[in-house]
């Protein structure tokens, strides 16, 4: 295990120092030098093995020329693919960049060897004896390696995005065990048991019929939780039964400080929400406003075209300010569940969240 992490510190250390390195101009110049002497290597090399009498290092210029060849034509390869990057990332489709920047890489190679080598030859070092299948020898050759190059690119990329995946998986399981142990606090949340139950103290003298339905409601919202906790999603139909259970005990308690009003649509309930998302934004309402019968706490829920929306009147507590983890919780775990961003608007007097529905 240990073993694998050091592995893949080393391939975060290397492979963003390579990329980089390709950025300095004399980086890119040693690369064009090696390119080119070991492209005219490989091909005294063929030359050899084709040709009986070919003899090897005869001529030292040949290498000066293969690597000034190596050199243009690794820098063009550069330059294609920063043009690339702009139009034809590797992200937005690595199959697709790859094959563009080989036709382009080839069309390059072509022009430096075909035309400019041939040309060249011809006319400064008066060869009049070109072998046109030594030539295409040469041309593929260069391709391949070419080639070989841009494959380690896409390596380096698909390595690049494989680690960044493992650190959203990694991220999330954190704020997820974060979410489940914020969940579970909940649960057991002493204060909401002891409030409840102070609540159904009184009510069991005043209103039998109100308890019963008091303790119904409250077995309803621990048997959510503890269904539920687990869950990535629910059905906002369910969801909804949960908060009208709830909302029902907050009622209760705070005896007209708080009103509640639901216009959710049938169309609406059929899609998915995170579990327990509206109980966290209505506690986070609760905890940090002032709620009085003079000034009572209203809390909307309605449903829009594709989310559901959350708000309710500020009236701040002359406390300090919340750490906002609850809220940054839900984005979180929202970030992870879909592309669509929560959203939190502060007004002068109101507060909403706008949860996208899934």
């Amino acid at each position: 295990m240990n073993s694998d992490i050091d592995q893949d510190n080393r391939a975060t250390r290397i492979f963003p120092m390579i990329s980089h390195s390709y950025k300095k101009w004399y980086f890119r110049l040693l690369s064009g030098v090696i390119f080119g002497l070991l492209t005219w290597l490989l091909v005294e090399i063929l030359l050899n093995l084709r040709y009986r009498y070919f003899e090897m290092f005869l001529s030292p210029l040949n290498y000066l020329y293969a690597a000034i060849l190596g050199i243009l034509i690794h820098e063009m390869v550069f330059r294609s693919g920063k043009l690339l990057d702009k139009n034809h990332s590797w992200d937005r489709g690595p199959g697709k960049r790859l094959l563009i920047q080989m036709l382009t890489s080839i069309m390059i190679a072509f022009f430096w060897v075909s035309v400019v080598r041939l040309s060249v030859n011809y006319l400064v070092f008066h060869n009049k004896l070109i072998i046109f299948s030594d030539e295409v020898m040469i041309l593929l050759l260069v391709v391949t390696l070419i080639f070989f190059f841009h494959l380690s690119e896409l390596g380096f990329f698909l390595n690049e995005r494989y680690r960044k995946s493992l650190a959203e998986v990694e991220r999330f399981r954190k704020e997820n065990a974060e979410y489940q142990f914020e969940m579970l606090k909940l649960q057991l949340n002493p204060h909401f048991l002891f409030n409840s139950l102070n609540t159904l103290s009184s009510l069991v003298h005043d209103d039998a019929a109100k308890a019963a339905e008091f303790i119904r409601r409250l077995s309803d919202v621990y048997r959510y939780v503890l269904d539920n906790r687990n869950k990535e999603l629910v059905s906002l139909r369910e969801e909804m039964e949960f908060i009208h259970s709830f909302s029902f005990l907050q009622a209760l308690r705070f005896q007209g400080m708080i009103d509640f009003h639901f216009d959710v649509s049938e169309r609406s309930l059929n899609r998915k929400i995170a579990p327990m998302t509206m109980q966290l934004l209505i506690e986070n309402a609760v905890k940090h406003n002032v709620a009085s019968r003079k000034l009572p706490l209203k809390i909307n829920i309605f449903s829009g075209e594709e989310d559901l929306i959350i708000t309710n009147n500020l009236q701040p507590k002359e406390e300090q300010p919340g750490t906002g983890v609850g809220l940054k919780n839900i984005t979180s775990r929202y970030a992870f569940l879909t592309e669509r961003k929560v959203e939190i608007i502060r007004e002068d007097h109101l507060f909403k969240v706008i949860i996208p529905l899934i």
